[in-house]
């Protein structure tokens, strides 16, 4: 994933605030312990976001410490400790780096190719270690939505809605593997307007390297406005708003503001920073860790 699925930093309290630091830090060790010290260089806000989701959906229950970071020894920080949830993300965000991974060998040129083939062989370590945790990871459905999206980039189709529907299945997925019945239901149309969204906010960020260095983007072939991107982007979100107000919440009121906060106003303004050009907000931007 991509780090566009952040919460609004300065409209969250401080107790929730902390929380979010928690989880980011607690699944930042989750992936030393369960899928390797260098899964640890994957680790994005849209993961953190993930376990905000995983938690309340699965009624895992949390505990967080404060403990002192080896990257920053002066600081307390707050720690969720390991639990099922932060496993699962941990283990799944290696199997989406790999699959990324190796999407992105197939795609590149030459020189970018071989520097990202040396990286393979540490990315298959990730995802035995993560198979190890656990057996049933979405594996397969997440590499069948690459790939039907990997046949999209070689015909270059220009076809914006195929491409992040492709992303869009992938993440549905991940965010409702081994759920079952409502929360099934609610994980997976989350994950799927969640995917959309990055897809879109991707190739609307990326639109002008891509083509420089002549890369796969729909919309360097079938451009769109900023206006109707926006729009587009909008009416997921108000999608996404669905499933979310649908989640039970009972017990849970600073998950609930953390994830209300990323769906209504942290994506969003990344929307328009992207679609507007505006710079980003220097709080909002910030290193959690700080």
């Amino acid at each position: 994933m991509f780090g566009y699925v952040k919460p609004f930093i300065p409209d969250l309290r401080v107790r929730e605030h902390e929380l979010y630091r928690g989880i980011y830090c607690g699944l930042c060790r989750s992936m030393g312990r369960h899928t390797g010290c260098a899964s640890r260089l994957t680790l994005s806000y849209d993961f953190t976001f993930l376990c905000a989701v995983r938690i309340v959906l699965e009624k895992t229950p949390v505990k967080v410490s404060t403990f002192r970071c080896a990257a920053s020894p002066f600081k307390v920080r707050p720690l969720m400790h390991d639990n099922k949830s932060l496993a699962y993300c941990a283990s799944v965000a290696a199997v989406l780096t790999k699959a990324k991974l190796m999407d992105d060998i197939n795609d590149g040129d030459t020189k970018s190719t071989f520097s990202k083939r040396l990286l393979v062989p540490y990315a298959e370590r990730m995802v035995k270690r993560a198979l190890k945790y656990d057996g049933s990871l979405p594996g397969e459905k997440i590499d069948a939505a690459l790939s039907r999206l990997s046949a999209l980039e070689k015909e270059r189709s220009p076809s914006l809605d195929s491409a992040a529907d492709c992303f869009g299945d992938a993440l549905s997925a991940v965010f409702s593997h081994g759920l079952s019945g409502r929360e099934e239901t609610i994980a997976s149309a989350l994950g799927r307007c969640i995917g959309r969204c990055i897809y879109v906010l991707d190739a609307a960020d990326d639109k002008e390297k891509d083509e420089k260095s002549s890369s796969y983007n729909p919309l360097n072939i079938s451009p769109l406005s900023s206006e109707a991107l926006s729009v587009a982007v909008r009416l997921e979100l108000s999608r996404a708003e669905a499933a979310v107000s649908l989640i039970d919440f009972e017990g849970m009121p600073e998950f609930r503001e953390i994830i209300y906060n990323t769906i209504y106003e942290g994506l969003p303004k990344e929307a328009d920073r992207i679609f507007n050009k505006k710079a980003p907000n220097e709080q909002n931007g910030k290193d959690l860790n700080r």
